[in-house]
C-alpha cells in the first residue's frame, strides 16, 4: 500500500515538474519575443478565426436561399446601428429638413434631397414635384438583360421599398426644370470633398452627395447591360443626401432617412462611402 501511495506522488510530482518546465519555457519564448506579440491584433486575429469558421459552415452547409438562384436587389437595413453626432451647437447651413418618410417614400432619397436644396435657394418644391419632372424607368432591365442608366432616368417607384432611384445626371436634369432662370444646378461629380468643403460649403452652398443609407458598408445590387454595350453595377445601399456642415471629425447632412435633426457622420467613413459611390455631386450655382 505505502509503494502504491508513493508512486503516486512521485507521478504528481513528475507532473507538476513538467507543468513548470512548460510554463518556464513559455515565459523564456515570450521575453525573447515581447515585442513582435505586443505589436498583433489579437482582436483581429480572433475576427479572422470566426469569419473562417463561418465560411467553412456556410461551404459545407449553404444556407437554403443560397441553394436557388434568384436576381432580387440586395436591400439594406435602414435600422442598423451607426456613429453618428447631432449638429446641436454646430454651425451648418439651414436648409429646410425634409424626411421621406413624411412623403410615403421607402425610397425617392434623391427626390426629397433636390426638393431641400431647391427650397434653400427659394423654390417651393415637394419631393413629388421632383417625381413628376424627372425622366422616370419602371424596371433596369428587360427579359434579354439590357437596361437603362440611372444617370438618365429614377428607376423604380419610391413609394415602395425595393425600388431604385437616379444618380446625378437625372436629379441634375428634374433641378433644373423647377429653378427660375437665375440658378442651375451643375452636376460636379468628381470633386473630392474636401474641394467641396472649401469651394461650396464654406462659401454657404449645400451640396447633394451619394454615398449609402446610414454610411453602412455597400453591396452589390442588380446587374445590366447599357445601350453602349458596357455592364452597370447598381450599388445597393445607395443613399442621397445634403451636406449642410462640418467641423474637424464630422460631416453634417440633412439625411432623408434621419428624421428632425441635422445629422453627423464620420469624415474619413463619409469619404469612403462617398468614393464607393462614383463621387456623385451637385450644386446649386447662378
Amino acid at each position: 500500500m505505502k509503494q502504491k501511495d508513493s508512486s503516486s506522488k512521485i507521478n504528481r510530482l513528475l507532473i507538476i515538474l513538467l507543468i513548470s518546465v512548460l510554463c518556464l519555457a513559455g515565459i523564456v519564448v515570450y521575453a525573447k519575443n515581447w515585442e513582435k506579440i505586443s505589436e498583433i491584433d489579437w482582436k483581429a486575429k480572433g475576427e479572422q478565426v470566426i469569419n473562417r469558421c463561418i465560411a467553412l459552415k456556410e461551404q459545407i452547409f449553404p444556407p437554403k436561399e443560397a441553394m436557388s438562384v434568384s436576381f432580387e436587389i440586395a436591400e439594406m437595413s435602414h435600422d442598423m446601428p451607426v456613429l453618428t453626432k447631432t449638429a446641436e451647437g454646430i454651425d451648418v447651413l439651414e436648409v429646410p429638413l425634409m424626411n421621406q418618410r413624411e412623403f410615403g417614400y421607402q425610397t425617392g432619397c434623391e427626390l426629397v434631397s433636390g426638393a431641400m436644396v431647391l427650397n434653400y435657394y427659394g423654390q417651393q418644391v415637394t419631393p413629388q414635384m421632383v417625381y413628376e419632372v424627372i425622366e422616370k424607368a419602371e424596371a433596369p432591365f428587360d427579359s434579354t438583360g439590357n437596361g437603362i442608366s440611372p444617370n438618365q432616368y429614377f428607376i423604380g417607384n419610391p413609394e415602395i421599398s425595393n425600388g431604385y432611384g437616379c444618380y446625378a445626371g437625372a436629379l441634375m436634369n428634374a433641378m433644373n426644370e423647377l429653378l427660375n432662370d437665375d440658378w442651375h444646378a451643375v452636376n460636379i461629380s468628381g470633386t473630392d470633398l474636401e474641394t467641396i468643403e472649401e469651394n461650396y460649403l464654406e462659401e454657404g452652398r449645400p451640396v447633394i452627395i451619394w454615398a449609402t443609407i446610414h454610411m453602412m458598408e455597400p453591396e452589390n445590387g442588380n446587374r445590366w447591360k447599357l445601350e453602349d454595350g458596357t455592364w452597370f453595377q447598381w450599388i445597393a445601399g445607395e443613399h442621397c443626401l445634403v451636406l449642410v456642415g462640418a467641423d474637424e471629425h464630422y460631416y453634417y447632412f440633412n439625411d432623408p432617412d434621419h428624421a428632425g435633426e441635422v445629422i453627423g457622420y464620420e469624415r474619413e467613413l463619409v469619404k469612403e462611402r462617398y468614393k464607393q459611390l462614383g463621387q456623385q455631386a451637385i450644386i446649386v450655382s447662378r
